[in-house]
């Protein structure tokens, strides 16, 4: 072989192991990313937890839904993880459910919902927001989301005209109905697998 070929080959070898470790490297750093996010979110939604830890029991009935649609009254709703939040003596403070709707205006929406012991949703916080900047990505603020804060009931119910006035009733985002809608129906869908897979299921 010429050895302008065999150089260039070593050349084409370094640079293909040097992106290698770069991606590598960069791959990394955005898991740790995503995972300090996740931590954060977690914590805002279970202020009473001070650890968070995979329950098996649970974790196999999440995998049992093979990533498809929950449910059929939420839409395209998802739920991808359930975590126990314990406090400092290790007793169970709360969970929290890791929801996504893909019925969002801009694509998916995920977020964290928070439960405590006996269901009531101690908050919400978004780990994936797509919504468009000053309209549907008003739904992070806590004017709508703050609504779910400290209720506990089987089903939140959205009003898209406003008039909301029990605990339960959501209303929507003026001109975001359909990003409101979203965040209802991935809440909804995270109440409906604590109450039937972890209450009910004596977790």
């Amino acid at each position: 072989m010429p050895t302008a070929a065999i150089a260039l080959c070593a050349i084409t070898l370094i640079a293909g192991v040097a992106l290698s470790g770069v991606y590598k490297l960069t791959e990394s750093r955005i898991a740790e990313q995503k995972l300090a996010a996740k931590a954060a979110s977690y914590r805002e939604v279970c202020p009473e937890a001070q650890d968070f830890t995979y329950d098996e029991a649970i974790t196999e009935k999440v995998t049992a839904l093979n990533g498809e649609v929950y449910g059929t009254d939420f839409g395209k709703a998802y739920i991808n993880e359930a975590i126990v939040g314990k406090d400092g003596s290790g007793k169970v403070a709360g969970y929290v459910i890791s929801a996504t709707s893909k019925d969002g205006m801009d694509g998916e929406i995920t977020m964290s919902v928070g439960l405590s012991t006996d269901g009531t949703v101690t908050g919400i916080s978004f780990t994936v927001m797509n919504e468009t900047a000053g309209l549907g990505s008003l739904v992070t603020e806590d004017a709508f989301k703050g609504q779910f804060n400290g209720v506990k009931t089987d089903r939140f119910t959205l009003f898209k005209a406003g008039g909301a006035a029990a605990p339960g009733e959501i209303n929507g985002v003026s001109g975001a109905t359909i990003s409101s809608s979203a965040v209802v129906n991935a809440v909804n869908a995270a109440v409906d697998f604590f109450e039937n897979e972890i209450q009910q299921g004596g977790n």
